[in-house]
């Protein structure tokens, strides 16, 4: 029988055209299925179904009742190359709205793309100057063309269907699971993105849930951030606005579909066509806000241990550090720093472990190091804070009134712990003001912890409906932090946070969560971040060493280390220890001098951040953002890019005996900057590397800003005012080449026959080195 709650979009009704938007009656067509066959089967005629009669084994088909319902489906452009495409039942509000209510769009886009629209009677084509929509009107089928190259680069999956002519993937299909919209997946098409998610970069035939989830580690299945967004190798960037789960089904169920369900009665779908990934992230983040370039300390070495009990167990690792030569900017506090510290935070500083707050930080810097401090949004009911937090409505409550408590995260005692709610500003402000006075105090930076607690229905307080909250939480926890550190500072600030949603690329960073110290942990922790690149583009890292597990090995410390010098930002932190001199004196060699190197690289890395901070772009890059067109590059997910410059190929694994790594190039000529030597690409190169280093090369053409760094480094300031040399790589000269120097000014540089031109704030030496880098 069929589910009289299930309805399929098919017919177009009726057209109105606006200045940038067109707006279509749809009818709705109750839907059902015949016994176990699959497909869907309408009230229509069977001919107007396209239903194939003549099968011999047909079975009796019960058509269901054929009265139809209505829908609406607006396109609307925000760019020439972003349309809208939204689908809700007539007079829901996402119609109407500019894009901004849920607070993951910041920026709605122009007010008047100019457009044209035309109505054949068969289709209705709705044309910018970039992007192309066609809707038929009898089985509202849906195209995207590119009108620069007349590509199709999009298109729901209408043609799809089983033998007896039932279609398996009606373009817009609404139940009680919600709404679906399913693409047909093109020949060779590839899906990217979908925001952390650890499995394989290509997302072909995988379903994936996008629940913000406290993972408890990279190979559960779970996310810490996931992002409705996506890229397809056809031409165009998708991304989902709303708070709801989503569930993408990218070839799994069906080879040749693509379908998008979210758990709503509305579908607000982007689609930004035309160029590649760098082109379409920077309109998609145009929309949904980039990420600041944090401090220059936030790029230097941070180390954490979960946990440090005392001030001194801290100032004794600080002084360590010292002794020992290992560059050291930042040293995190777990919730040891807390008097109620399991899973709660009320801002209350345990002096009986870590003296005055202003005097502890002082001797820290005393010591060259700054101070990070944990920090998540529930509060126990034991903390003195409670009471004031839920007698002033600062706490998330159910739909009964009763509050809420965190979900699925295990307590350690069995006590209920309350959600802090962030739709309410004056709960915001409440909690911002408490962050004020350890930032007077110079504590430099929070770790924003957890976040993905919140249960399902709640009513929070700013009228958010409860189905969007849960996802949405991560992204306003974490930028009422990041918001606090901004307005207090004055500069530009950072959090390092756990949990994410679309827009979280705007308040940086974030870490890849709770991975295991294994190989497979390192392994799955990367492509993470490769993934999440492709979806909340900037500045992501993770655990160097990973966070739990006894099976870390000194080798596999020592790999981990390599790949988190060459990552965005730099953390070691775990459950164990975690400074590089617990591992041995080789381990601590070796780890030593990578740091070092990273130091050295900083000038790079500076000019990358502020690059990705104005495209909107990620600092750790899949090879398919940077290589589009290269068949290859896309299956990529065992190396990186560090900016548009240098290549990237970690080795995952924990023994002492050097390792035979495979690896790809992409086309031109590329320069290991450790050895000298140089290689032709594309091909997939193999090479025998030993425990002292991983293959880091640099392309042709490439200009690689280095500093020195000898043992007086200590921190990142020891880098200002020291001078930088170039490296060129390639036999080309670099002209007219723009540095953005330490203290934010620019500094053009030329480089002709080797010799180097400056004119700027930042010194830079008088010659261009063509060489490997000392290790």
């Amino acid at each position: 029988m069929p589910d009289p709650s299930t309805s399929i979009l098919r017919q177009v009704t009726g057209v109105r055209s606006g200045e940038s938007d067109v707006e279509l009656s749809i009818a709705a067509r109750p839907a059902g299925t015949v016994g176990r066959m699959p497909g869907y089967l309408t009230g229509e005629s069977l001919a107007e179904q396209g239903i194939e009669t003549t099968l011999p084994n047909l079975p009796e088909l019960e058509l269901p009742p054929a009265d139809p319902h209505p829908y609406a489906v607006r396109i609307s452009w925000v760019a020439p190359d972003t349309v809208r495409i939204t689908v809700a039942p007539p007079g829901a509000g996402v119609l109407a709205d500019d894009g901004t209510w849920l607070g993951v769009v910041t920026d709605p886009g122009a007010a008047n793309v100019p457009v044209t629209v035309a109505d054949t009677g068969r289709a209705v084509v709705v044309e910018s100057a970039a992007l192309r929509v066609s809707i038929d009107r009898e089985r509202f089928a849906l195209r995207l063309d590119d009108v620069a190259t007349g590509a199709e680069i999009l298109r729901t999956a209408e043609r799809l269907r089983q033998a007896a002519g039932l279609p398996v993937a009606p373009p817009v299909l609404a139940n009680r699971d919600g709404i679906t919209l399913n693409l047909e997946l093109g020949p060779g098409e590839d899906i990217l993105g979908f925001g952390e998610q650890f499995g394989r970069l290509v997302k072909n035939g995988q379903r994936l849930v996008l629940r913000c989830e406290d993972a408890l580690g990279t190979g559960t299945g779970l996310a810490y951030k996931p992002v409705p967004v996506w890229h397809s190798s056809a031409g165009y960037t998708g991304f989902v606005n709303t708070g709801a789960v989503v569930t993408a089904d990218v070839g799994h169920s069906m080879p040749s579909v693509f379908g998008l369900t979210v758990a709503d009665d509305a579908l607000d779908l982007y689609v930004v066509g035309g160029g590649g990934p760098r082109e379409r992230l920077r309109s998609y983040t145009a929309l949904t806000g980039r990420a600041t370039v944090p401090p220059l300390w936030a790029f230097g070495y941070w180390m954490g241990r979960c946990r440090y009990h005392s001030r001194e167990e801290m100032l004794d690792v600080a002084s360590r550090a010292r002794e020992l030569g290992v560059p050291l900017d930042v040293l995190h506090c777990d919730p040891d720093w807390l008097v109620v510290d399991r899973l709660n935070c009320d801002f209350i500083w345990n002096e009986e472990r870590f003296g005055n707050r202003r005097q502890f930080v002082e001797d820290l810097a005393a010591l060259h190091t700054r101070l990070s401090v944990w920090e998540l949004p529930y509060l126990d009911p034991a903390s003195p804070r409670f009471a004031e937090a839920e007698s002033k409505g600062y706490l998330v409550r159910r739909a009964d009134g009763e509050l809420a408590e965190i979900d699925k995260t295990p307590a350690p005692d069995g006590r209920p712990r309350m959600l802090v709610d962030f739709t309410n500003p004056d709960a915001v402000a409440w909690w911002q003001e408490m962050h004020e006075e350890f930032l007077a105090d110079g504590v430099a930076v929070f770790k924003t912890d957890f976040g993905e607690g919140l249960p399902d229905g709640t009513t929070p307080h700013g009228g958010l409906p409860g189905h969007h909250a849960h996802n949405l939480y991560p992204l306003y926890y974490n930028g009422a932090v990041w918001d606090a550190v901004a307005r207090t500072t004055g500069r530009s600030a950072l959090v390092w946070g756990r949990s994410g949603w679309a827009g979280s690329q705007r308040y940086p960073g974030q870490w890849g969560g709770d991975a295991e110290s294994t190989v497979a942990g390192m392994q799955a922790t990367l492509r993470g971040g490769l993934s999440y690149a492709m979806s909340a583009p900037g500045f992501w890292s993770h655990d160097i060493g990973g966070f739990y597990g006894p099976e870390l090995t000194p080798e596999l410390y020592v790999r981990w280390t390599q790949f988190g010098a060459m990552s965005p930002l730099m953390r070691a932190h775990g459950l164990r220890p975690r400074e590089p001199w617990r591992f041995g004196d080789r381990a601590l060699e070796i780890c030593r001098r990578w740091i070092r190197l990273r130091y050295e690289l900083l000038p790079y890395l500076w000019q990358v951040a502020h690059e990705s901070a104005r495209n909107g772009w990620p600092v750790l890059r899949p090879l398919a953002f940077e290589y589009p067109d290269d068949p290859v590059a896309a299956g990529i997910d065992g190396q990186f890019m560090l900016g548009s410059e240098l290549l990237v190929v970690p080795v995952f694994d924990d023994g002492d005996p050097a390792v035979r790594r495979r690896f790809y190039v992409p086309a031109g000529r590329w320069t290991d900057v450790l050895t000298d030597e140089t290689v032709e690409g594309p091909a997939f190169l193999t090479r025998e590397v030993p425990l002292e280093r991983i293959p880091v090369l640099a392309r042709d053409g490439a200009i690689l800003p280095r500093v020195p760094v000898d043992g007086h480094v200590r921190r990142t300031d020891d880098l200002i005012g020291r001078p930088w040399t170039l490296h060129v790589y390639g036999d080309g000269d670099v002209a007219d080449r723009e540095l953005t120097g330490f203290d934010g000014h620019s500094t053009r540089v030329t480089v002709s026959g080797g010799t180097v031109t400056a004119e700027g704030s930042q010194p830079v030496s008088g010659r261009a080195r063509r060489s490997g880098m000392s290790s």
